[in-house]
C-alpha cells in the first residue's frame, strides 16, 4: 500500500512541475494520417506524465476520434460547426486566445501549416511557445494559398516548425529562410507484429485518401499492365479509402478483373494481416502513415519516390522497392518482380519488421519531450 501512494505522489509532482501543451487542429474526427500520427503523439505524452495538462482543441467537430485517445487528453473545440478560416480569422483567434489563457497553456503546437496563419496570432498575443507541426513537404500546396501563406507566418513568427523528413528541413530553408528553430521528427509508427510473413498470400494492398495526392489513378494504369502479365495471375488489388475521385477512379477500373475499391477503415490491420505486398503511388507526401504500418506488418512495400516520405522509410532492394517519380511501367515491373519472388518477399518483409522499429512511438515520443523541454 505505502508502495503504490509514493509512486502516485510522484507522478503527481512530475505533473505539478509540468508541462501545459494545446495542439490545435482543424478536427480530429477523420482517418487519415494527419489525425492518426496527432491521436500517437498525445497518447505518448500523456503515457509519459511529462504534461501537468494536455489539451487538443479543434476548430470544429467532424465527429469523435477513430483512434484510440487516451482520457487524460482534454478535447473541445472552437466552434461547433464547420467555419471557414479567412473569413473568420479575428473570432477564431479571440476565441483560442480565451481558451489558452483559461487554460494556462505555455507551449502550443499547430498541426499542420496551415494553422499557423491563426495559431500564431494567438501565441504572440498571449507571450507563449508556439510550435507549427508540418505535415506534408515545403512545395506542396495542394492548389491552397493559405497553406503557402502558413508558412511563410511560420518561419517568420513560429518558435519551432516540425518537419517529418530531413529533406523538408532542406525545403524549408531554401524556400522560407525561416527565422523559426527547425526540427525533423518523423511520424511514430506501431510496433512490429510477431506475426510471421505468408509468401501464399495473394493481395496488393493500397490505402489512403481518393485524392489526386496518392495517385491511385497511376495504380490503377499499372495494375492494367500487370493484369496481362502471367506473374500477377492469382493476384488482386484492393484499395481502400474515401474521397473526390472515388467515382473516377471506380471508373478507371472499371474493364479490370482484379481491382476492388472500398471504403477506409479503422481496422486496416486486418487488410495489412493478408496482403502480400502494398503499393504506394503518392505524387507527393510527407511521411505516409500507411508505408509504417506496412512496415510493422512485415508487408513489403512498393513506392513511387517521390519528392519527400517513402525514401526516408523504405529502405531500397532491403525493406521494400522504390522506382522513378511517375514511371507507370516501372511501378507495374516491380510489384511483378516481387509477385513471382517469394524468397525475396519474405526477405524484404523480415528487413521492413527491422526497419520499422527506428519509428516506434516511444521514440518518437522521446524526440518531442526533447523539443518540448528545449528552452525557446
Amino acid at each position: 500500500m505505502r508502495a503504490s501512494i509514493a509512486i502516485r505522489n510522484r507522478t503527481d509532482l512530475e505533473r505539478l512541475s509540468g508541462l501545459r501543451v494545446c495542439f490545435v487542429i482543424q478536427h480530429i474526427g477523420a482517418l487519415g494520417g494527419t489525425e492518426r500520427a496527432c491521436a500517437a503523439v498525445l497518447n505518448g505524452l500523456a503515457e509519459s506524465h511529462a504534461c501537468e495538462s494536455l489539451d487538443l482543441v479543434e476548430l470544429f467537430p467532424q465527429g469523435p476520434c477513430p483512434f484510440p485517445l487516451s482520457p487524460d487528453v482534454r478535447v473541445s473545440a472552437l466552434f461547433d460547426r464547420k467555419v471557414t478560416l479567412i473569413g473568420n480569422w479575428p473570432r477564431i483567434v479571440s476565441r483560442l486566445c480565451r481558451m489558452l489563457r483559461k487554460a494556462r497553456i505555455d507551449t502550443l503546437v499547430a498541426v499542420e501549416s496551415t494553422h499557423a496563419l491563426y495559431a500564431v496570432a494567438a501565441a504572440r498575443l498571449l507571450g507563449i511557445r508556439v510550435i507549427v507541426w508540418e505535415h506534408f513537404n515545403f512545395n506542396a500546396t495542394m492548389g491552397k494559398r493559405k497553406r503557402a501563406l502558413g508558412r511563410r507566418v511560420a518561419a517568420r513568427f513560429a518558435d519551432d516548425i516540425v518537419t517529418l523528413t530531413h529533406r523538408d528541413i532542406a525545403l524549408w530553408q531554401a524556400g522560407a529562410h525561416p527565422r523559426a528553430r527547425l526540427t525533423c521528427i518523423p511520424n511514430s509508427g506501431p510496433a512490429p507484429t510477431a506475426e510471421p510473413y505468408d509468401p501464399a498470400r495473394r493481395l496488393v494492398l493500397a490505402a489512403g485518401r481518393l485524392a489526386p495526392q496518392k495517385g491511385f489513378d497511376r495504380l490503377i494504369a499499372a495494375w492494367a499492365i500487370m493484369e496481362r502479365d502471367p506473374r500477377s495471375h492469382g493476384w488482386r488489388l484492393d484499395i481502400l479509402g474515401d474521397g473526390p475521385d472515388g467515382a473516377a477512379l471506380q471508373a478507371q477500373a472499371r474493364d479490370l478483373t482484379r481491382v476492388t475499391i472500398r471504403p477506409a477503415t479503422a481496422a486496416i490491420d486486418m487488410a495489412f494481416a493478408e496482403a502480400g505486398l502494398f503499393a504506394a503511388s503518392p505524387r507527393f507526401e510527407g511521411l505516409p502513415m500507411v508505408l509504417l504500418e506496412a512496415a510493422a506488418h512485415g508487408v513489403p512495400a512498393v513506392a513511387f519516390d517521390c519528392e519527400t516520405g517513402p525514401a526516408e522509410i523504405i529502405v531500397d532492394h532491403e525493406t521494400g522497392l522504390l522506382v522513378p517519380e511517375g514511371d507507370v511501367e516501372a511501378l507495374a515491373d516491380a510489384l511483378l518482380r516481387l509477385m513471382d519472388d517469394a524468397a525475396t518477399r519474405r526477405r524484404l518483409s523480415d528487413g521492413a519488421r527491422v526497419r520499422a522499429r527506428a519509428f516506434e512511438r516511444s521514440r518518437i515520443v522521446e524526440e518531442w519531450l526533447a523539443l518540448l523541454r528545449c528552452p525557446h
